[in-house]
């Protein structure tokens, strides 16, 4: 498969079961990239990196539970690759192959910092964020049932300070009351 953006193309191999694989692989990656132009092409290329994560992503060769460690290019201890002129952060590059929304960054939720595999991914919706989309949640459920806030944070494993920042956030957020 071939792949451009801004006058800059890579080539990369592509494995599916048949041609609607294909075609559907083609623009879940062109999606990741943020491609201009995909075309198919029936010639062998050396799979790449970047061709062996995909080729991971489609066939799903992933478990919950092991580290996928990415031993390639790094941009400040984060998993990145270089390709149509642009460095890619791992993460969210799967992300978007995956086509899952995000609103926030993702980190690995194992803790280590060379893990991809998309099972292990945390959604936090700030950068330093200690709590992810589904503790927030827990954390206003709890409120709003009375648990106290010391109790919050030692089941989410933080510091009551974190609980009050989130509970009050949520609550400008929401225009709902939080105990």
């Amino acid at each position: 498969m071939r792949l451009s953006r801004n006058g800059s193309s890579i080539n990369l191999s592509l494995t599916a079961n048949d041609m609607n694989h294909a075609q559907a692989q083609s623009m879940d990656i062109s999606r990741a990239l943020k491609a201009d132009n995909t075309s198919l092409l029936y010639e062998p290329f050396e799979e790449c990196e970047l061709s062996k994560l995909f080729r991971k992503l489609a066939f799903n060769e992933y478990t919950h539970e092991n580290c996928e460690i990415w031993e390639n290019s790094f941009c400040n201890e984060v998993p990145v690759i270089y390709a149509l002129k642009t460095r890619y952060y791992i993460r969210p590059m799967v992300l978007d192959y995956l086509e899952i929304h995000r609103d926030g960054c993702v980190k690995p939720s194992c803790g280590n910092k060379t893990c991809i595999n998309p099972y292990h991914n945390s959604y936090k919706k700030m950068k330093g964020s200690k709590l992810g989309d589904a503790d927030i949640n827990l954390a206003v459920a709890f409120a709003s049932q009375g648990v106290p806030i010391k109790e919050i944070a030692k089941v989410l494993k933080v510091n009551r300070s974190t609980i009050y920042r989130t509970l009050n956030r949520e609550h400008l957020h929401s225009g709902s009351a939080c105990n």
